[in-house]
């Protein structure tokens, strides 16, 4: 499991790098002097200095598909596809130490994952099933949102073409 999480650490610390020079939704670098420029992509990186704009994450309407990574395999999450051939994207607004937070993107499959992170999410666009451990179920759609902790085996089933959800993650000590 470690390495796991070790691999997700290194994967997120690759977006935010891709992330960090993007704004929030637009896909093109900061306008601004120097100064400004360094300060927007040390807010989207994680640094101490704070963005000056909130970002905003519709329930309403289309959510921006600008600065979305592709993350690879379901595999590099510690997922295994069970079903279809799923493809999943992220886009970091945030990065911190062990925490993280922005928006991912997965298409159409079923997925088992080990979550290797503890993570809050609302769902923005799409539905996706998931089912726990115990065998509790439930369908998630726009607005619905789900807390899920770091180690728990969750089958990931998304049916229509896509889901997209903002998430809040911390990747917690071994």
């Amino acid at each position: 499991m470690f390495r796991h999480v070790h691999l997700n650490r290194m994967l997120v610390l690759g977006v935010v790098a891709l992330a960090g020079l993007m704004t929030a939704c637009g896909g093109e670098l900061p306008q601004g002097d120097e100064a400004e420029l360094a300060s927007s992509e040390a807010a989207l990186g994680g640094n101490s200095s704070r963005p000056k704009e909130m970002i905003v994450y519709p329930l309403k309407g289309k959510v921006c598909d600008d600065g979305f990574v592709n993350l690879g395999s379901p595999e590099n999450l510690g997922g295994r596809v069970l079903e279809g051939n799923p493809k999943i994207y992220a886009r970091i607004d945030y990065s911190k130490g062990p925490v993280a937070a922005g928006l991912f993107k997965a298409t159409k499959g079923k997925i088992r994952i080990t979550f290797p992170f503890t993570e809050h999410a609302t769902i923005l666009e799409g539905e996706v099933i998931l089912t726990d451990e115990a065998g509790n179920t439930h369908k998630y759609k726009a607005g619905d949102s789900y807390f899920i902790r770091q180690g728990q085996v969750i089958l990931w089933e998304v049916k229509g073409k896509e889901v997209i959800k903002s998430f809040f993650n911390t990747v917690e000590a071994p």
